[in-house]
């Protein structure tokens, strides 16, 4: 029986090891390469969009039109890149107290 359960320790322990292994930095160190890269462009195309809706009305009445029509796979793309700013942690440093 004591044979037994500390083998069963051994195997939950090694169980453990693997599942945090799979979460590992080198997933995270990927996330946030990836949200740092991403996370300029989207700040600048917003800023073009809202000049552009002040520059040039017509086109941008135009394109919001067009959105419209865009295919669902584009929508999820966009909805997994704006997931990946919220999943991602924060890298700053933590405040003082």
């Amino acid at each position: 029986m004591g044979l037994n359960l500390l083998s069963d320790t051994a195997r939950l322990r090694r169980i453990a090891e693997l599942v945090a292994q799979g979460d590992g930095p080198e997933l995270s160190a990927r996330i946030d390469l990836m949200n740092r890269a991403i996370r300029p462009l989207s700040v600048l195309s917003v800023f073009a969009l809202v000049a552009s809706a002040f520059l040039d009305p017509e086109r941008y009445s135009a394109g919001m039109v067009a959105l419209a029509g865009t295919p669902w796979p584009v929508w999820g793309i966009a909805a997994l890149i704006v997931a990946l700013h919220f999943l991602t942690r924060g890298t700053g440093t933590p405040a003082r107290t």
